[in-house]
C-alpha cells in the first residue's frame, strides 16, 4: 500500500520507529544531564529551591512552544486531577533530588527503572487493572534487583536510597495519572501544566529557606531548566512516535550515561551490587512494556 508521493506506509512507520528511538536517546542525555546539575548544586541549595527552580526554567523554555498553540496548549478538561498530579509530582521531584545528592548517580539510575514496576503494581492494586501471573514475575524479579542494590544484609539502606524509591512510587502514581488525562487533553498540555504546577509548590516550600545562589549555580539552574525541558519534550514525542516496547529499552542506556558522569565528575566507580541488580530490574522493566504493548495491540485489533 502506497502513501502520498509514492511512499509506503510502511516505510513511515519506520521512520516513526527512528525518530522515536532518536527522542528517547536525547531524552537520556538530555536527562542525564540535569541530573548532574542536581548532585552540583545540591550543597549549595535547599532541595524544594531546587525543584522550583528547575521548573520555573524549564517553563521560561517552553512558554514560546506553549504560545505558539494558542489556548489548546494550557486549557484542561480535568483541571482537579492535574492539580492532584502537580502535588504528587512536587513531592516526588524533592525525593529524587535529594536522592540525587547523597547517593551515587549510577544507584539512584538503577533505582530510577524500578517505576515500571510500581505503575504495574498500581494499575493492578488502585485501578482494579488485570495482571496475569507473568507480569506478577516480573514485578518480583525486580523487586530482587531492588533488594541487591540496596543490599539490606550489609547495613547499606540509605535514606536517600529510601528516598528514591519512595520518589519513584509517587512518580508511578503521576504516570497513572497521566495515562487518565491522555484520554481527555492533548500530549502538549500535559506536558505544560505539570512544571506549572510544581513551581509554584515548590516555591511555598523553598520561600522559608531560600538562598541566593551565586552566579555560577545560576547559570548551572539555567541550563538545568534547559535540559530538563528537552528532556521532557523528547519523552513525550518518544511515545508518540513509537511504541513503548520499542523506545523503552532505549532509556535503559540512561544508565550508562549516569555511570559514567558518576565517574567523570563525582568519581563514582558502581560495585558489582548495582550492575547486577540494575539487570534484574531493567529485564523486568522490559518484560512489562513489552508484554502492555502486547495487551493493548490485542485491545486494539478486538474480537476476531
Amino acid at each position: 500500500m502506497h502513501g502520498p508521493g509514492g511512499r509506503r506506509a510502511s516505510d513511515d512507520g519506520s521512520r516513526d520507529v527512528l525518530v522515536g528511538i532518536g527522542y528517547m536517546f536525547l531524552a537520556g542525555i538530555a536527562s542525564s544531564l540535569m541530573h548532574i546539575g542536581v548532585r552540583t548544586v545540591s550543597p549549595h541549595l535547599p532541595t524544594a529551591q531546587i525543584t522550583f527552580l528547575r521548573a520555573f526554567f524549564s517553563l521560561v523554555f517552553m512558554l514560546p512552544f506553549i504560545l505558539a498553540q494558542g489556548r489548546i496548549g494550557w486549557r484542561s478538561k480535568r483541571p482537579g486531577l492535574h492539580l492532584a498530579r502537580g502535588l504528587v509530582s512536587v513531592v516526588s521531584i524533592m525525593a529524587w533530588y535529594y536522592a540525587l545528592s547523597v547517593i551515587p548517580l549510577a544507584d539512584a539510575a538503577a533505582l530510577s527503572f524500578t517505576t515500571a514496576i510500581f505503575v504495574t503494581m498500581g494499575a493492578a492494586l488502585i485501578f482494579g487493572e488485570r495482571v496475569g501471573i507473568r507480569r506478577w514475575s516480573a514485578v518480583a524479579i525486580g523487586l530482587v534487583g531492588t533488594i541487591v542494590i540496596l543490599r539490606p544484609g550489609a547495613g547499606l539502606i540509605s535514606w536517600g536510597a529510601m528516598a528514591a524509591l519512595f520518589g519513584n512510587v509517587l512518580w508511578a502514581a503521576s504516570l497513572l495519572m497521566v495515562k487518565e488525562l491522555a484520554k481527555h487533553d492533548p500530549p502538549i498540555t500535559i506536558s505544560f501544566l505539570q512544571p506549572m504546577l510544581v513551581a509554584p509548590l515548590a516555591g511555598i516550600a523553598a520561600a522559608p529557606v531560600w538562598v541566593w545562589p551565586e552566579t555560577a549555580t545560576w547559570l548551572i539552574l539555567v541550563a538545568m531548566g534547559f535540559f530538563g525541558a528537552i528532556a521532557n519534550f523528547s519523552y513525550v514525542n518518544a511515545m508518540r512516535k513509537a511504541d513503548a516496547s520499542i523506545t523503552m529499552p532505549v532509556d535503559f542506556i540512561r544508565l550508562v550515561w549516569m555511570a559514567g558522569w558518576g565517574y567523570v565528575f563525582f568519581n563514582e566507580v558502581p560495585v558489582s551490587a548495582t550492575w547486577a541488580g540494575a539487570a534484574l530490574i531493567i529485564g523486568s522493566a522490559l518484560y512489562i512494556t513489552w508484554r502492555e504493548s502486547q495487551l493493548a495491540r490485542a485491545r486494539r485489533a478486538g474480537p476476531t
